[in-house]
């Protein structure tokens, strides 16, 4: 069955499911991961924005990815409840953006073998609080042409997990273009269960591979999961034995003083790479199922190779970058839950660059 063909049914499936309770969005997290180690991008001649990682640049766009990310996780969690993982080495890009985060919700890596501590330590600061608590984890390292269609597409994604008994609903993407350089979702109906299960992974196969998976019905990986805190801890802690204890005491002492959460290099130093590599966020490592998003115009950005053909179609398409910040609204959610004035909080969600 192609991929359209299951995102019609999952869609249909999930207009049946029930919509959360009113109070449900005081248990929602999210985690904003912009430490990945993506490609760079370099921008055309003329414009004065420098290389960086590309999740910290705006593709051409007055906004930057890490930017657009952020808007997301705020149409899915309050303010306060906003967690961000970033490397020490690029602060000037993602500091100014995370202006609202609370210091002990910014896990800042100083190495890369670091950073992969960093999401981990982010969901096991939630899961302490309540293992029942919703978390989204939001990868910043991504390019979305139409951002109404992800962010409905996130809503039912969240809709869905209490019907989801693996405890994790993941966002499979199925767009016309085919992508270059991305990961695929293994999917398929096992005649239970709401959405789609997933099967399996599959890491950046080469063009004729995709091809065939593609005909068999798999959809692009867009890295987003859904889940309950308590899920996710029992994974790292399946896959990280005695691990957890000693994220346990750094995200303690980060909230005891009220700073920023460090990734001692040290515990990424201990733990052989074997070890390191042996927790994946994907099935069937973490049981998972799925749904699917339709026509959002998604891009991982992999690579060198998929940003520059995203670079060159923002250039080129008009209207891209229409779903603008609600500066407004947000200003006025953060006068009130932090105290700062409407001014302050306005200037400071001004778009960055040109």
């Amino acid at each position: 069955m192609s991929g359209y063909r299951l995102a019609a049914a999952d869609t249909y499936v999930q207009s049946t499911l029930p919509q959360p309770a009113p109070h449900a969005h005081a248990m929602q997290w999210c985690i904003v991961v912009a430490d990945d180690h993506g490609p760079e991008w370099a921008p055309p001649m003329g414009l004065s924005e420098p290389a960086a990682p590309v999740q910290y640049c705006g593709l051409g766009a007055s906004r930057t990815l890490l930017q657009k990310a952020l808007s997301r996780a705020l149409e899915l969690a309050p303010a306060s409840n906003i967690l961000v993982t970033a490397m020490q080495g690029f602060r000037s890009h993602w500091e100014p953006s995370v202006w609202f985060v609370r210091p002990e919700h910014r896990f800042v890596s100083d190495k890369r073998p670091s950073s992969s501590l960093a999401a981990a330590a982010a969901v096991l600061s939630i899961a302490s609080r309540s293992p029942s608590d919703v978390v989204t984890i939001m990868p910043a390292r991504c390019f979305v042409a139409h951002e109404a269609v992800l962010r409905e597409g996130l809503a039912r994604a969240v809709a869905m997990l209490p019907c989801a008994s693996e405890g994790v609903v993941t966002v499979g993407m199925v767009d016309l273009d085919e992508g270059v350089d991305e990961h695929y979702l293994i999917v398929g109906r096992n005649g239970t269960g709401v959405g789609l299960s997933v099967h399996g992974y599959a890491r950046q196969p080469v063009p004729w591979i995709a091809r065939y998976l593609r005909q068999q019905g798999a959809v692009v990986g867009s890295g987003i999961l859904v889940g309950y805190a308590g899920v996710f801890a029992a994974h790292i802690s399946k896959h990280w034995p005695g691990l957890t204890q000693k994220l346990a005491s750094v995200i303690a002492s980060a909230a005891a003083a009220g700073v920023e959460t460090r990734m001692p290099a040290r515990l990424s130093r201990s733990m052989p790479n074997t070890v390191m590599r042996a927790l994946r966020w994907h099935a069937p490592s973490l049981p998972q199922r799925a749904v699917l998003v339709r026509g959002c115009g998604w891009s991982t950005l992999n690579s060198a190779r998929a940003v520059a053909r995203v670079s060159e179609f923002a250039a080129t398409g008009p209207g891209y970058d229409s779903n603008v910040l609600k500066a407004q609204t947000l200003a006025e959610e953060c006068e009130t839950e932090f105290q700062i004035p409407s001014a302050t909080a306005r200037e400071a969600l001004r778009p960055l660059g040109p």
